[in-house]
């Protein structure tokens, strides 16, 4: 099948910033059995982005953990500190593309845009775009974790 199809995929997607609790191994459960029954792929992704939080001992943890619960995901395991330079990749490419430019909201402004109550059929609140984006030279991303020794 293409990159398109439509077969279910689900994931299990734990953040090694500690050790699993029953809340993780309920929703992996119910992850599992979703995929399982549509007939659909199980992947593991650790993510393991938080660089200051997340220690290898936590992501092996997890894996144990989630083989004791019986869980099968396909191989191979994804690790989103190795996926970093796919990621900034397809930022470049969308800098390339003119794709990417600026939002000037705080949190503050889009967590109150966010939340009710919202007037009924808000007139939509469309920023005002320049001709030309000032894009940065460069794609900002934070710098790559370093990675434990095997």
């Amino acid at each position: 099948m293409g990159p398109h199809s439509s077969i279910y995929l689900g994931r299990l997607a734990p953040s090694p910033t500690g050790h699993l609790h029953l809340g993780h191994a309920r929703t992996f459960a119910l992850a599992a059995d979703r995929a399982r029954a549509a007939g659909g792929r199980l992947l593991l992704r650790i993510d393991d982005l938080d660089t200051a939080r997340c220690r290898p001992e936590f992501a092996a943890a997890a894996l144990d953990d989630l083989a004791w619960l019986g869980l099968a995901w396909e191989q191979p395991i994804l690790t989103q500190s190795l996926r970093l330079p796919l990621y900034r990749a397809a930022l470049a490419r969308l800098h390339a593309a003119r794709l990417i430019f600026p939002c000037h909201r705080s949190r503050k402004d889009l967590a109150s845009a966010l939340s009710a109550p919202h007037e009924p059929n808000p007139a939509p609140d469309e920023p005002e775009l320049p001709d030309e984006p000032e894009l940065p030279d460069e794609p900002e991303l934070p710098d790559e974790p370093e990675l434990p020794a095997s």
